[in-house]
C-alpha cells in the first residue's frame, strides 16, 4: 500500500480517501490520501490517475524482486547439482558459499553449520597455516592454485584435485577466493595403469628383442663350461688343480642357467595374448595352489585362513597354470613380509560394486609398504628384498599376466598395517 501522508496518533482523525492500485486483474496495493475533509470528485479523479501511473513502476519492482530471488534460486540449484565440491571464502576467510556436494566431501559439514564461520574452524584436516599459504597466495597474486589431496587409505582411498580460483571486483581486486574439489580418483588410477601397461611392454619389447643376441653367448659359456668339466677327468691334474676348476665350472653353470631365467622372466612380458584358455572355476584354481604350496619348504609355518564365496558362480576365462603363478607368487610374497611365520588371509567372491568382476585378495599382517615403494611393485627389476633372495621380477610378471587376462592388480597398504594384493578378473558367466 502507497500512502501519501502516514497516520499521526496525536493528529485529529483523518478522512482516508483510497485508489486502488491495479494492473489489469491483479491489484498490487491502494493509495491513500489522509485529509481534514472529504476529498472532492476532481481530486479523486486525480488520486485514480496517479494509482494509475504508479501501477507500472510498482508491478516492475516487484517483478524485479521475484525475478532476483528466481535467479538465485537458480543458480543455487546449478551449484548444488555440479558433481564438484564449492566453498568461497572473502578476505576474512569466512565462509561465504558452501554447495552440497560439498558437504559430502573430505570433511561432511552441512551448509548452515559452515556459512559465515572462519574456514579455520570448519576445515581441521590441514594445519591453519598451511591453509591459511594456500588462501594467501591466491590473493596475493591473483592467480589459479592447483594440486591433489589423498584422503583416507585402503579400498575407500580417494584422490581429489583441489583449485582455488580468485574471484575479482569490478576494479580487478581480489576479493573472494573460490575452491573447487574434483574427485579424480578413477583418472588418476587409470593414468597410473596405462604408464604402468606402456612400461611393461616396452621392456617386453625389448628383452624380445634382445634374448636372441644374450642367448646365444650364453649357450657358448655354458658349452665352455661343460667342456672344461669333461677335461676335468685329466689324471694329470693335480688334486687342488681340479677341485679349484671344478668349483668354477659349477659356478659358471649355475650363473648361466640364472641368467637364462632371467632372460624367459622377462620374455613373460612380451608373451602372444593368443595363450590357450578356457573356462575354469577360479576356487579349483585357487585349491591347486594350496596344494602345491603346502609342499614348499618354506611354507610349512604359514596358515592360510580362507574366505571363499560359494554362492555364485566364479568362472573366469584362464590360462589355469598362469594363474596358479600368479597366486602362488603373490602367497610367497606375504610368506615373506610375515617372516615366513603366522596367518595369511585369502578371500575371493564377486565384486560388490561391479557383478562382473572377479577378486581374489591376499592380506598379510607384515610391516605393511611405504607410499613410495608401493609406487613402484610392479616395476622389473625393483625389489625390497636382500641380494640373493629375488630378482625383482615376480610381480612385475604378475601384473603381465593379470592384465593379459584383462584384469588388474591393486595394492593397499601402509606402514606397520600390513598389506592386501587384490586381483581382479573379468568373470565368465558360462562355460560353454
Amino acid at each position: 500500500m502507497a500512502e501519501s501522508h502516514p497516520p499521526d496518533p496525536n493528529r485529529p482523525t483523518l478522512v482516508q480517501t483510497r485508489a486502488t492500485i491495479s494492473c489489469g486483474p491483479e491489484v498490487l496495493g491502494e493509495l491513500t490520501v489522509y485529509s481534514a475533509q472529504v476529498v472532492e470528485p476532481p481530486a479523486v479523479t486525480f488520486l485514480e490517475h496517479a494509482a494509475t501511473l504508479v501501477a507500472p513502476t510498482l508491478l516492475s519492482l516487484r517483478s524485479g524482486d521475484s525475478a532476483r530471488d528466481h535467479d538465485h534460486a537458480f543458480t543455487q540449484r546449478v551449484l548444488d547439482s555440479l558433481p564438484l565440491g564449492m566453498h568461497v571464502v572473502d578476505r576474512d576467510y569466512r565462509i561465504r558459499a558452501w554447495n552440497r556436494t560439498r558437504e559430502n566431501g573430505l570433511q561432511g559439514v552441512q551448509r548452515d553449520a559452515a556459512l559465515g564461520r572462519s574456514i579455520f574452524e570448519v576445515l581441521n584436516r590441514q594445519s591453519e597455516s598451511a591453509l591459511r599459504r594456500e588462501f594467501d597466495a591466491v590473493f596475493a597474486t591473483g592467480e589459479i592454485l592447483r594440486f591433489d589431496v589423498e584422503s583416507g587409505s585402503g579400498p575407500g582411498a580417494r584422490v581429489y584435485r583441489m583449485s582455488k580460483t580468485p574471484i575479482r571486483n569490478g576494479q580487478g581486486a581480489v576479493t573472494h577466493v573460490i575452491t573447487i574439489g574434483e574427485d579424480v580418483t578413477d583418472a588418476v588410477r587409470a593414468q597410473e595403469e596405462v604408464a604402468q601397461a606402456r612400461k611393461l611392454a616396452a621392456i617386453g619389447t625389448l628383452a624380445a628383442g634382445a634374448m636372441h643376441e644374450i642367448n646365444n653367448p650364453l649357450a657358448t659359456i655354458g658349452a665352455c663350461a661343460e667342456t672344461l668339466a669333461l677335461q676335468l677327468a685329466d689324471p694329470s691334474l693335480p688334486d687342488p688343480l681340479r677341485e679349484s676348476l671344478a668349483e668354477l665350472c659349477g659356478i659358471i653353470d649355475h650363473e648361466v642357467h640364472r641368467s637364462k631365467r632371467i632372460l624367459n622372466g622377462l620374455l613373460d612380458f612380451s608373451r602372444p595374448t593368443g595363450a590357450t584358455r578356457s573356462p575354469g572355476d577360479l576356487r579349483d584354481i585357487i585349491e591347486q595352489t594350496l596344494r602345491l604350496l603346502k609342499y614348499h619348504p618354506t611354507f610349512k609355518d604359514m596358515h592360510v585362513d580362507l574366505d571363499i564365496s560359494t554362492e555364485t558362480p566364479m568362472l573366469v576365462r584362464a590360462d589355469r597354470d598362469q594363474l596358479v603363478q600368479v597366486l602362488m607368487a603373490l602367497m610367497l610374497n606375504a610368506m615373506d613380509a610375515m617372516e615366513q611365520a603366522g596367518t595369511i588371509r585369502l578371500k575371493a567372491f564377486r565384486s560388490p560394486m561391479r557383478g562382473e568382476e572377479l577378486i581374489m585378495e591376499v592380506i598379510d599382517s607384515g610391516p605393511g609398504i611405504s607410499s613410495t615403494v608401493r609406487q613402484r611393485l610392479f616395476e622389473p627389476f625393483f625389489t625390497t628384498k636382500p641380494p640373493g633372495r629375488g630378482t625383482g621380477l615376480g610381480l612385475a610378471i604378475c601384473y603381465g599376466i593379470v592384465a593379459d587376462h584383462g584384469g588388474r592388480i591393486e595394492v593397499d597398504s601402509a606402514p606397520r598395517k600390513g598389506s592386501t594384493f587384490r586381483v581382479i578378473l573379468p568373470l565368465v558367466e558360462s562355460a560353454t
